[in-house]
């Protein structure tokens, strides 16, 4: 089953050429006119003694292309009806249209058509609805339902970096190394907090981040520069999951499973939290996460 929606302007009828609500087969939500034109050629082989295809790199790339703002949402526990689903991502006030989609029991495919939304739903890391937990992944080309993304929105902290390198474009540059800059939070825009600049860079976890780099301005001066990660996910590479490391998994190491009915050692201090996860716990008697429809995890200011 799968929706398209997006907010329709009040007033109730939908002007021509709005990106809002409208009835598509479930074959044109994954496709698109360019995806018709291309040919597409693949080579027949054979692998380990069965028959096998190859695609080029770029072939693959460009059918790829109509997902390049595609997100991967994924309920650990349960998940709530698709139509609460959607009625959840119509709440959503998003610019464009999307489309939703069950990939399996616990992942939906979130198919977006600009960057704005897909910045809006990704860097939040997880959304509530109907008070089921929903983490967001970026989908690639290598995703698989049995495998989580180790791409991941981190927010970095250049402490001490002079005043005139908080532009935009300087400050992405200074990022790059890290991965692909992503925006900057509004403090850093407005120069309102010249004491640090924080920069949002898509990393990917199973690479070594550097810890600092060198800047040299003109030919008589330069200096090292701290690039701080504010929170780094833990990925583990045996189970493919984002929130412990190899030594923390329960499925490489079952003996670390605790025995039904026994408390964890921290079990009730501080905040809880779910594959490395913050959530956010609520008094009883407040309003519930099912009411307040989501609950944003580390809300910033963001600049694109």
């Amino acid at each position: 089953m799968v929706a398209v929606g997006a907010q329709p302007p009040s007033g109730g009828r939908q002007p021509s050429g709005s990106p809002g609500f409208r009835a598509k087969s479930f074959s044109d939500l994954f496709s698109s006119s360019s995806q018709h034109r291309m040919h597409v050629e693949a080579t027949l082989s054979t692998h380990r003694g069965e028959p096998a295809i190859s695609f080029a790199r770029d072939a693959i790339e460009a059918i790829a292309q109509p997902f390049q703002f595609a997100l991967v949402g994924k309920f650990s526990r349960t998940r709530p009806a698709m139509t609460d689903i959607r009625k959840f991502f119509l709440s959503l006030d998003l610019k464009g249209s999307y489309s939703i989609g069950l990939l399996d029991g616990r992942h939906v495919l979130i198919k977006l058509h600009n960057e704005a939304d897909f910045m809006h739903i990704w860097t939040r890391n997880i959304w509530y609805i109907h008070g089921s937990a929903m983490r967001v992944f970026k989908w690639t080309t290598s995703f698989h339902v049995d495998k989580e993304s180790s791409l991941a929105p981190v927010w970095f902290s250049l402490p001490k970096l002079p005043v005139h390198l908080f532009d935009k474009q300087c400050l992405f540059q200074i990022v790059s190394c890290l991965g692909h800059p992503l925006f900057i939070d509004a403090a850093t825009a407005a120069l309102s907090r010249p004491s640090v600049a924080r920069i949002c860079v898509e990393i990917d976890l199973l690479k070594e981040l550097p810890s600092h780099i060198w800047i040299q301005l003109g030919e008589g001066h330069g200096f090292w520069q701290l690039l701080n990660p504010e929170t780094v996910p833990r990925y583990c590479c045996h189970c493919f999951h984002q929130g412990h490391s190899q030594s923390e998994c329960h499925v490489k190491n079952p003996e670390l499973r605790p025995v039904r009915g026994e408390k964890k050692p921290d079990e009730g201090k501080g905040l809880p939290s779910h594959d490395g996860v913050l959530q956010v716990v609520l008094d009883q008697g407040a309003t519930t996460p099912a009411t307040v429809g989501a609950i944003l995890v580390g809300n910033e200011d963001l600049v694109g």
